[in-house]
């Protein structure tokens, strides 16, 4: 059974077309923002943080190294007299030898959450591509989509409907099937003749 087409406001379309095109330039400047900050943790990590520490393991393990090289020599100095004291250098040492372990516990910190870290890329990515795909080819099948819609919808409100034929006008002449016109005046009564008709009745009489 075929239905009226109901034709409320093409305008919405359009409207929502346009709120389409602006989360699209929204979406997609997202994911470029995600994509950024993600390449900028990985080298911060991989490049920054790691190289970092792995300097400060070198440059501590020869803080640790004078450290100790200043206590001997301290000790040797000290020997037969008492009067001489390694304390400070002892001390030296034991701090030289803590920044060293910080250093080193921070290396292997590293080097676990990178993997960790691209672990969660992963992820990310496999969630994220689908929506850029979709951002990159798809969307524009149904912006196409849509504009058909708006193209078809315009099309039917531009058509014409058909007018009604007019009726006759009252008190008219109508044409018979055959033709003649005939007179749209009053019909007379039944039972009486034509009102020219009578005096040929009357004259029948006499």
């Amino acid at each position: 059974m075929s239905q009226d087409a109901r034709v409320l406001s093409v305008q919405a379309l359009r409207d929502f077309k346009a709120s389409m095109v602006q989360f699209v330039e929204e979406a997609r400047g997202a994911l470029s923002g995600v994509d950024m900050e993600l390449r900028r943790m990985r080298d911060w990590l991989e490049r920054d943080q790691l190289g970092y520490w792995q300097m400060q393991v070198k440059r501590r393990q020869e803080a640790l190294m004078n450290a100790r090289s200043e206590l001997a020599k301290r000790q040797i100095a000290a020997k037969g007299n008492s009067s001489i004291s390694d304390t400070e250098q002892k001390e030296a040492v034991r701090l030289a030898m803590q920044k060293l372990r910080v250093a080193e516990e921070k290396v292997q910190l590293v080097k676990k959450l990178i993997p960790f870290l691209h672990h969660e890329i992963a992820d990310y990515k496999s969630c994220a591509s689908p929506l850029g795909d979709h951002l990159s080819g798809g969307f524009e099948k149904s912006l196409g989509t849509l504009e058909k819609m708006v193209r078809s919808l315009e099309e039917y409100l531009a058509l014409q409907a058909p007018t009604a034929p007019r009726d006759a006008p009252a008190g008219g002449s109508a044409r018979s099937a055959d033709g003649v016109s005939a007179s749209a005046g009053p019909a007379a009564p039944a039972g009486e003749a034509p009102a020219e008709a009578q005096p040929a009745e009357a004259a029948a009489d006499r």
